[in-house]
């Protein structure tokens, strides 16, 4: 049985040959939140491209315009100030991004899961979506161990320098020029952090860039290969819907 027509499906796309690509056809809940089920290449790729637009465009937005606003003289800074009922020191700007991106790590699996279960392929592949995630949570987990025990470093040093003034018996000038690293990094506009901000920050630091770089290989392997998986397992892989000449001629001649 073949799915593929002679005649556009849809007559805003003519190059849209494959009945299981009708736009029209397209369950979005189906397609994003059930992974018992399958998606065509067309289907998967319109998904994708809102994850990832959604992504883009809930970071570059906000930041952009929190750059213009600035530079007009507008006060931004609470925009950056972290929001201390999420946990993690996210700036506000960034919360919807955040949030976004967690729940579409989700809904790529997903979508991945149907799209290889349409092409007749291991769906266990689908995992591969996730090791960004993955690969985030480790990193944040070794950077918050990495800045506790940076805090608790300093912290050991300041008391050790501590108990050598009080033995010298010069306990406030050497307190004073103590270095500063000694005593811990302090903030502009307020005391050192906490143990709590340090290993947060720590774990932030190191989680993005892992999530960031793992995240860009995936999309390649997405774009480059899950993405230009033929229909139904057979034929070509390609990208788009459409028919070669030499199938619409071999179509038109069984036709005939």
């Amino acid at each position: 049985m073949t799915h593929h027509t002679m005649t556009p499906i849809d007559a805003h796309r003519p190059w849209i040959r494959d009945e299981r690509d009708d736009p029209a056809r397209m369950d979005w809940f189906q397609t994003l939140f059930n992974p018992m089920g399958m998606t065509g290449k067309l289907h998967f790729s319109r998904a994708w491209t809102f994850m990832f637009m959604g992504r883009v465009l809930l970071f570059i937005v906000p930041v952009f315009v929190a750059f213009i606003a600035g530079l007009a003289g507008a006060d931004m800074s609470g925009a950056w100030q972290p929001v201390k009922s999420v946990g993690i020191p996210l700036p506000a700007l960034l919360l919807p991004f955040f949030f976004f991106t967690i729940i579409t790590e989700f809904t790529s699996w997903v979508a991945h899961v149907r799209r290889f279960a349409e092409a007749n392929r291991s769906t266990l592949k689908a995992a591969i979506v996730l090791v960004p995630l993955f690969l985030g949570l480790l990193g944040f987990a070794g950077g918050v161990v990495s800045g506790s025990a940076q805090y608790q470093a300093q912290q050991a040093k300041a008391a050790q320098a501590q108990t050598v003034a009080a033995e010298g018996g010069e306990a406030a000038e050497t307190d004073a020029a103590a270095p500063q690293d000694a005593r811990g990094p302090r903030r502009p506009d307020g005391p050192p952090p906490t143990e709590m901000q340090m290993a947060m920050g720590g774990g932030m630091g190191l989680a993005m860039p892992l999530w960031a770089l793992s995240s860009f290989f995936v999309m390649l392997w997405t774009l480059l290969h899950v993405a230009r998986l033929p229909n139904g397992g057979a034929g070509p892989f390609r990208t788009g819907s459409d028919l070669t000449q030499e199938e619409q001629r071999l179509k038109a001649y069984e036709t005939a």
